[in-house]
């Protein structure tokens, strides 16, 4: 009996020994699961972060990256592990890459907000990404690795160049119509003084004739006054023909160039084509003829200036593929420019008779910068600027093309009615 107290003394202490260490087993379990949820969400979080996230070790291979860089490069992060950039890129931008990064390991300095080159393996197009990059070091202060991160800020690059082109075309355009407007008066000078010349000389040879019948001796004939009273009359009809054109050149640019107000405005689009046409014929009279079919429209609430410049980018455009289809020949092509009503749009065509869209580039056309013209003759803005304009308009931007034979650009703007316009206002 003396033995039972001791037996349960110590059964009580393994009891309570067991209880602790299966406390201590749970705590542990909850701190294991309590990690991997941490691990988780923080893992959860870098992946939602918009933006390139990386490290790597000092011989530039991954040891991580989240799902933003694994998608851009078209792998996934476990893949990706112990591989470089030799991998996914071309080599002269991996190298790039790969320089960067070896001379930051060497001297231990940060690499702070560099915009560089890259590339979507996903799309196939060029990016360009602020990237900043850090050393990665150990507890004892030892740079083990780096770690980078990324934006892509391709299309805010984009959106500034569009912005300063179109500052840049607001400054030529406001400087054309100053230029036009200086030019027209001394045009309106030399056309009524030629006008006058005309009618004078008319009356002159005329009133000179008369005297030569009174005389009782007829004089003999000069030669040379006589191609002169022939010649005369239609050198300055001629003049006249001529200034009238500069005339009509001058009042079309004034028109074209006229920097657009805030606010929309109500636009004949018939004058506002046949003014551009007129601007863009330097561009077209040497391989192809323009024919104009253009019906009875309402005026259409637009921009107009910017209006102007989409009918001249698919103008430009129209003859460019039709100088390409007849380059070493003397033939000339046909571009046909029409407007109509249709469906509560006011529509606009312009058609080519060039080679056509390859099917291989239809999807990329409007994209911006994208050109299959040599260097210094396209930027690859037109286009991709008309669609722009046209979409902010609510309208649409759409073609159909047929190898051989051309295309046709057709441009849909809404019609606005007075009563509309009032309820807006």
């Amino acid at each position: 009996m003396a033995d039972k107290p001791e037996d349960m003394t110590g059964g009580t202490a393994l009891i309570r020994i067991s209880a602790a260490l299966e406390a201590e087993a749970s705590c542990r379990q909850d701190l294991a699961t309590a990690l991997a949820n941490e691990r988780t969400l923080l893992r959860t979080m870098i992946d939602l972060i918009p933006a390139f996230i990386y490290a790597k070790d000092t011989g530039s291979r991954f040891i991580a990256m989240n799902a933003a860089l694994a998608r851009n490069m078209g792998t996934d992060a476990a893949q990706a592990i112990g591989k470089t950039d030799f991998d996914f890129h071309a080599p002269d931008l991996a190298q790039k890459f790969y320089a960067d990064e070896q001379a930051l390991l060497k001297s231990g300095s940060a690499i702070i907000d560099l915009e560089e080159p890259g590339f979507d393996q996903v799309t196939g197009m060029p990016r360009t990404v602020v990237t900043s990059k850090v050393p990665l070091r150990d507890e004892n202060g030892m740079v083990i690795g780096i770690i980078g991160v990324g934006f892509d800020i391709t299309e805010r690059k984009l959106a500034e160049q569009r912005l300063a082109q179109g500052e840049h075309l607001e400054s030529i355009g406001r400087l054309a119509a100053g230029v036009a407007h200086e030019i027209n008066t001394p045009i309106q000078y030399l056309n009524d003084s030629v006008y006058f010349i005309r009618e004078a000389m008319q009356e002159l040879l005329a009133h000179n004739a008369r005297l030569t019948s009174m005389l009782p001796v007829q004089p003999e004939v000069d030669a040379d006054i006589e191609d002169l009273k022939k010649d005369l009359p239609p050198a300055l009809d001629r003049v006249v023909d001529g200034l009238g054109r500069i005339a009509e050149i001058v009042r079309s640019m004034k028109e074209f160039s006229h920097v657009d107000q805030r606010e929309m405005n109500r636009v004949d689009l018939n004058r506002a084509i046949n003014s551009t046409l007129i601007i863009a014929r330097s561009e077209y009279k040497y391989v192809a003829d323009v024919v104009t079919d253009f019906q009875e429209m309402p005026p259409v609430t637009c921009h107009g200036g910017q209006i102007n410049q989409v009918v001249l980018n698919l103008v430009v455009n129209a003859a460019h593929a039709i100088a390409d289809k007849v380059k070493g020949t003397p033939e000339k092509g046909l571009i046909t420019v029409k407007t109509c009503i249709e469906d509560g749009y006011a529509v606009v065509s312009v058609s080519d008779t060039g080679g056509g869209i390859p099917e291989g580039i239809r999807k990329r056309i409007f994209e911006p910068f994208f050109t299959t013209k040599e260097v210094g003759k396209g930027t690859g803005q037109g286009l991709s600027i008309a669609h722009n304009v046209i979409k902010a308009h609510g309208g649409k931007l759409e073609y159909v093309t047929e190898i051989g034979k051309g295309t046709t650009f057709t441009v849909r703007l809404p019609i606005v009615d007075d009563a509309s316009e009032a309820a807006v206002a």
